[in-house]
């Protein structure tokens, strides 16, 4: 089975009550949903416009994180090299 790549950038994209976070292809990664109506997210647990674009935004960093997360961990693996 061949693995599925999500290119970057990841992007934000706002719809009708939900942000889609889309790869450079256009491609859907993940969906952030709310609303406006506060009884309909009481009713439902849906996020309000504010948290679904922050989660939204999160989401998008992930690709961004990684590469620093593999950095860091690069050069701690070679500074643990120097010290040996």
């Amino acid at each position: 089975m061949t693995a599925r790549g999500f290119p970057t950038p990841w992007l934000v994209v706002e719809k009708v009550e939900s942000f889609c976070i889309e790869d450079a292809d256009g491609a859907a990664v993940a969906w952030t949903y709310f609303s406006d109506e506060a009884e309909k997210r009481e009713a439902t647990g849906l996020m309000t416009r504010e948290e679904a674009l922050r989660i939204a935004r999160a989401i998008a960093m992930i690709p961004e994180m990684r590469t620093i997360i593999r950095s860091i961990q690069d050069g701690l693996t070679e500074s643990d090299q120097l010290t040996d």
